[in-house]
């Protein structure tokens, strides 16, 4: 008999906890919000993630004769919702377009915007995308309904220009430096500089947070070198991909947490250390060092840093 009670006072419970499950509001649909078109320069403005999953922050930067869009959005939904912000904004016609980098979120909006409208990529993010582009739409879309829906009518717009290093962009009296700066968070991570505004956008490569490093193909030494011609930029207004505006005080924190990376594992792996050791002492660490850089909602930072770490070691001598 008081076993029975038991089995009913678990069911009950597990009832009860469903049912407070399902009252939980769900997750935010991946949409770039109308309307919050925020002014951050002269000629640049930027559309917030407002702390939603898989929504970038949008740059759109406006000069006399053409506007660029940095990071269109996931799918053609959310490309429409940045081609309606951006014509608010100025009358221009022509339209060039690039993405940070090939994820869904950064790229493939871009196909929502008119057939005279130029995609300008980095050599290095069109073959990344050009290989593993069609997986990773497949992936995406297995994350949620919402991220699949988005997705299933959506690819990669081809590029009309495909650049070596770096090019400048002449929007009418208004110019950006696009930059390819990968391996970093993918291999083609791309950033683009505004040169009157003095405004970086750096992608996934510098954000308010631990960068998530791909622990298989990033160079910790080329990501200091980026960083350092960040920081000779001088910017007033630094966009990452996702989260709050910051400047160039992250920059200069960026260096020294990478700086300590290298240092501490190339130290460690010539005592000998394996890497899985080196993750170990070095991680809870660095996290403890470099806390204000802990992800939003206080989840694990060490799963960044051992990528990174990873990363490291596999260059050191």
């Amino acid at each position: 008999m008081k076993l029975g009670h038991a089995v009913l006072a678990t069911a009950f419970a597990a009832v009860i906890a469903h049912a407070a499950l399902a009252q939980q509001p769900a997750a935010p649909a991946p949409m770039i919000k109308r309307g919050a078109t925020m002014k951050i320069a002269d000629h640049s403005y930027v559309i917030l993630d407002d702390n939603v999953g898989f929504v970038p922050n949008v740059g759109i930067i406006v000069g006399e004769r053409a506007t660029l869009i940095v990071d269109t959005g996931m799918g053609p939904d959310n490309g429409a919702i940045v081609l309606e912000e951006a014509r608010k904004l100025s009358d221009n016609t022509e339209f060039y377009l690039t993405a940070t980098h090939f994820h869904p979120e950064h790229d493939l909006g871009a196909t929502a915007f008119p057939a005279n409208a130029k995609m300008i990529r980095w050599r290095g993010q069109q073959a990344e995308t050009d290989e593993t582009g069609a997986d990773t739409i497949a992936r995406f879309s297995s994350f949620s309904p919402a991220v699949g829906a988005l997705l299933a009518k959506a690819s990669y717009r081809k590029p009309d220009t495909v650049f070596d290093d770096e090019i400048t962009l002449d929007l009418g009296g208004v110019h950006v430096r696009v930059t390819g700066v990968g391996p970093a968070h993918t291999r083609g991570d791309t950033v683009m500089y505004v040169d009157e505004d003095k405004v970086l956008l750096t992608g996934d490569v510098v954000m308010p947070v631990f960068p998530a490093a791909s622990a298989q193909s990033a160079n910790i030494a080329q990501w200091l070198a980026s960083i350092a011609k960040f920081e000779a930029f001088a910017p007033r207004v630094v966009v990452p991909a996702h989260g709050k505006l910051i400047d160039a005080g992250t920059l200069a924190r960026y260096r020294e947490y990478f700086t300590a990376v290298q240092a501490e594992t190339r130290a460690a792996k010539r005592q000998g250390q394996s890497v899985e050791a080196a993750q170990a002492a070095i991680a809870p660490k660095l996290a403890q060092q470099f806390s204000e850089l802990a992800p939003q909602g206080g989840g694990p930072a060490t799963g960044r840093i051992n990528a990174a770490i990873q990363a490291a070691y596999r260059e050191a001598p």
